[in-house]
C-alpha cells in the first residue's frame, strides 16, 4: 500500500507527512470539542473522558484528553481515516490495534516537550521495534499526529530524522532546540497529519503564537499481537458510543488472520488481506 518512494523516505526518516487528511467538517468539530473539554476542569469532563494530565495538579503540562472518540464522532472516525490506515496498515502487515486518542493542548506557557522516544541508553525497546526488509517495512508502535491548526514554523513537531535506526545514545547536548541538520522542525498546517514510529526520537518545539493554542489529536496504534501495552483495551461501559469497527480494531488478536475490519479497510484501499 506504500508507495516505493513513501517506503524510502518512511525508512530513512522515520516519518510520513500527508496533507488534508480531515474533512472540513470533521476539522471545525473537532476544534470545537477541543476549545469545550479543554475549558472544563477535569471532574467537569463527560465521562468517559479524562486528562493524561489534570491541569489542577500540572498547570504547565501539555493537557492531553484521552478517549475523546467515546463522545464525538469525528473523532471516531479519525481512528479508521482511510489515508492514516493505509500507513498503519503497511507497518503492521494488516494486524494493527489502535491504543488511544490524545486531544492535546499547548500554549506559549505550556513546559517544553523534550526530545523522547528513539534509543535511548543505546539500546532500542523491544516493543517499539522497527525493522526494514525484503521491501516491506514492520514497525510495532506507530503515532499520527493530526494538527487541528497552522503550524508556523519554529513550532511544534521536531524530530532526530533517522534517529528510529539508531544503536547509539543520544548525546546530552541534543535538545529540540539544537536546529538542523540534527533536529528538523515540520510546519504543517490544520487537518495535516505527521505519522512516526514510536522509535523516532521526537518533541515539539515551544507554542509561541498567543492568540491561540496548539491543538493536535494524536492517534495510536500498535501491532494488535504484541501490543505496546496490553492494559489497553475498549471501554466495555461505553461500547456503544464507538462504531463497531473501532470497537473491534482496539482489541487485541492473533497475527494468523486479519481483523473484519481490517479487511473491510484493505477492500475500500483497493488491497488483498495478507
Amino acid at each position: 500500500m506504500l508507495s516505493d518512494e513513501e517506503k524510502w523516505l518512511f525508512d530513512l526518516q522515520g516519518y510520513l507527512v500527508f496533507r488534508q487528511v480531515l474533512p472540513a467538517a470533521d476539522l471545525a468539530t473537532m476544534v470545537a470539542r477541543c476549545d469545550e473539554w479543554h475549558a472544563l476542569p477535569d471532574k467537569d469532563l463527560p465521562p468517559p473522558l479524562r486528562s493524561y494530565l489534570d491541569p489542577a495538579s500540572n498547570p504547565t503540562a501539555s493537557r492531553g484528553i484521552l478517549d475523546v472518540e467515546y463522545a464525538e464522532g469525528a473523532f471516531d472516525r479519525l481512528i479508521l481515516n482511510s489515508a492514516i490506515m493505509r500507513v498503519v496498515l503497511a507497518l503492521t502487515h494488516d494486524r494493527p490495534q489502535h491504543l488511544l486518542s490524545s486531544l492535546t493542548v499547548n500554549t506559549w506557557q505550556t513546559d517544553d516537550i523534550h526530545l523522547h522516544g528513539g534509543t535511548e541508553g543505546g539500546w532500542h525497546n523491544p516493543a517499539n521495534d522497527y525493522q526494514a526488509a525484503d521491501g516491506r517495512i514492520f514497525a510495532t508502535f506507530i503515532n499520527a499526529a493530526i494538527s487541528l491548526v497552522d503550524v508556523p514554523p519554529g513550532c511544534g513537531f521536531v524530530c532526530i530524522p533517522g534517529s528510529h535506526k539508531s544503536h547509539f545514545r543520544r548525546p546530552d547536548q541534543v535538545n529540540i532546540h539544537s536546529g538542523p541538520p540534527l533536529v528538523v522542525n515540520v510546519p504543517i498546517n490544520a487537518g495535516d497529519a505527521v505519522v512516526f514510529t514510536e522509535t523516532l526520537c521526537h518533541g515539539a518545539l515551544p507554542w509561541t503564537p498567543k492568540d491561540r493554542p496548539r491543538r493536535t489529536v494524536f492517534s495510536r496504534y500498535s501491532t494488535s499481537y504484541a501490543s505496546w501495552s496490553p492494559g489497553l483495551k475498549p471501554n466495555e461501559e461505553f461500547r456503544d458510543r464507538i462504531s463497531a469497527g473501532v470497537f473491534e480494531l482496539k482489541q487485541q488478536s492473533g497475527f494468523q488472520q486479519p481483523k473484519k475490519i481490517v479487511e473491510e479497510l484493505l477492500r475500500q484501499l483497493g488491497e488483498d488481506a495478507k
